[in-house]
C-alpha cells in the first residue's frame, strides 16, 4: 500500500498483526517518520477499544525503553495509532547476531520486509518448534519435553557475548517495566515478540494494547484470560487480579526460553498449556542447557514461580541482578547469589 491516509504519506507495509496492518509512514504535519497501526474497516469494537487503550496508556509516558505513541484518530471509519518508528529487530532474532562487530557500525534499516506477517514474525515457539529444532540437529528428543540442547546448540546459547547482550536487553526492559509500574500501569503481554532492540542496542518494550492500570476494577476483563498464553502468569491464566509480579513472570518465561531454547511449557494444546502454567513446574533449565550460567538459570526459575510472593518483588531488583550476572558471564565480577525460591508452598 502506498499513497495517502489522512495526514500520513504511506511508504510501505512493515507488518501485519492481529489488530491489523502496520506501515512505515511520514506524518506530513511534522515530517516525522512513524509506525502507523491501522485497523481494517469493520473491525469489532473490542479491537478498537484495545487500540484506544494502547494510546491512553502511553500518551503521557516518556522512557527510553518504552515505545512512544504520538497520536490516534479515525479516518473514514478506520481507526489508527501512530508511534515512533523503532528501527530495530525482535529480541530473539537480534540475539543471533548480538555478538557480531558489524552491529557496532551503521546498518541499513532493520524493520520487517514489506508484507511480512507479524503473527509469523513474532510467533511464539510451541512444541512444534522442538521437532523442527531436532530435524536441524539442535535437540535430542529422547527425553521428550525435557529435550537437551546438543553440544553445538549449547555453545551458541551460552556464548558470553550473547548472554551479556541478553542480560542487558532484559535489564533495560526491566527499567521500562519499573517505570510503568511506578505509574500504576501493567503491560500484561511481555514476551520476546514485544521486545525490539535498536541499532544502538537499546531495548524497547512495545504493544501496550493490553495495558491497564493496577487500580482498574476491570483488570481481569471480567474473568476472561487476556495476553499471550505461553508467557502469562498462573494468576493471569486463571483470570484473576494481577499485579506487577505477573509482568515479572512473563519476563521470566521470556528469559527461560532465551536460555533454554524453548519455552517453560511447550504444549501445543491450549487447554494443556494453561493447565501446565497453573499446576506444573517447568523443567530445570540445567536439564535442557547444562552449560548455562547457574545464577541466570536460578533467576529465570525464580521469576516463574507459581506464587507471586515467591518471585522478586519488583522490576528494579531484577534489573540489578541481570546486570551483575551479565558482567559475570564476561568474567568481570562474580554474579550475585540469586536466592532459591522458598520451599514452603502448600
Amino acid at each position: 500500500m502506498r499513497g495517502w491516509f489522512g495526514p500520513f504519506r504511506i511508504e510501505r507495509q512493515v507488518g501485519r498483526g492481529g489488530l491489523g496492518a502496520v506501515y512505515r509512514a511520514v506524518d506530513c504535519r511534522t515530517g516525522v517518520t512513524v509506525a502507523l497501526k491501522m485497523l481494517p474497516p469493520g473491525t469489532d469494537p473490542s479491537s478498537t477499544r484495545r487500540l484506544r487503550r494502547e494510546f491512553e496508556a502511553l500518551r503521557h509516558l516518556d522512557h527510553p525503553n518504552i515505545v512512544r505513541v504520538l497520536d490516534a484518530g479515525d479516518v473514514d471509519g478506520i481507526s489508527w495509532l501512530s508511534m515512533e518508528f523503532v528501527d530495530g529487530m525482535v529480541l530473539r532474532e537480534w540475539l543471533v547476531v548480538a555478538g557480531q562487530p558489524k552491529l557496532l557500525e551503521p546498518e541499513p534499516e532493520m524493520d520487517a520486509p514489506e508484507g511480512v506477517d507479524l503473527d509469523v514474525l513474532f510467533e511464539e515457539p510451541d512444541s512444534g518448534a522442538l521437532l523442527a529444532a531436532a530435524r536441524a540437529g539442535r535437540l535430542r528428543l529422547e527425553t521428550g519435553l525435557d529435550a537437551t540442547l546438543t553440544d553445538e546448540a549449547q555453545l551458541e546459547q551460552n556464548n558470553p557475548d550473547r548472554l551479556h547482550a541478553l542480560c542487558e536487553a532484559l535489564a533495560q526492559v526491566c527499567d521500562g517495566l519499573s517505570f510503568i509500574h511506578s505509574r500504576g500501569l501493567l503491560h500484561r503481554d511481555v514476551k520476546p515478540g514485544n521486545i525490539l532492540v535498536r541499532q544502538d542496542r537499546r531495548a524497547t518494550l512495545v504493544d501496550f494494547g493490553l495495558a491497564k492500570r493496577m487500580t482498574d476494577s476491570e483488570i481481569t476483563d471480567h474473568g476472561h484470560v487476556v495476553g499471550t498464553y505461553r508467557y502469562m502468569s498462573p494468576e493471569q491464566a486463571r483470570g484473576e487480579t494481577v499485579d506487577r509480579r505477573s509482568d515479572l513472570y512473563s519476563l521470566g518465561a521470556t528469559l527461560y526460553e532465551l536460555i533454554a531454547g524453548r519455552p517453560p511449557f511447550p504444549h501445543r494444546n491450549q487447554l494443556e498449556l494453561l493447565e501446565a502454567i497453573i499446576y506444573q513446574d517447568a523443567p530445570e533449565i540445567a536439564r535442557i542447557n547444562p552449560r548455562a550460567p547457574g545464577a541466570l538459570c536460578r533467576l529465570a526459575e525464580r521469576l516463574i514461580q507459581k506464587r507471586p510472593e515467591d518471585r522478586p518483588e519488583n522490576a528494579a531488583e531484577v534489573a540489578l541482578l541481570l546486570r551483575v550476572i551479565g558482567r559475570g558471564v564476561w568474567g568481570f565480577s562474580d554474579p550475585l547469589l540469586v536466592p532459591r525460591p522458598r520451599e514452603d508452598r502448600p
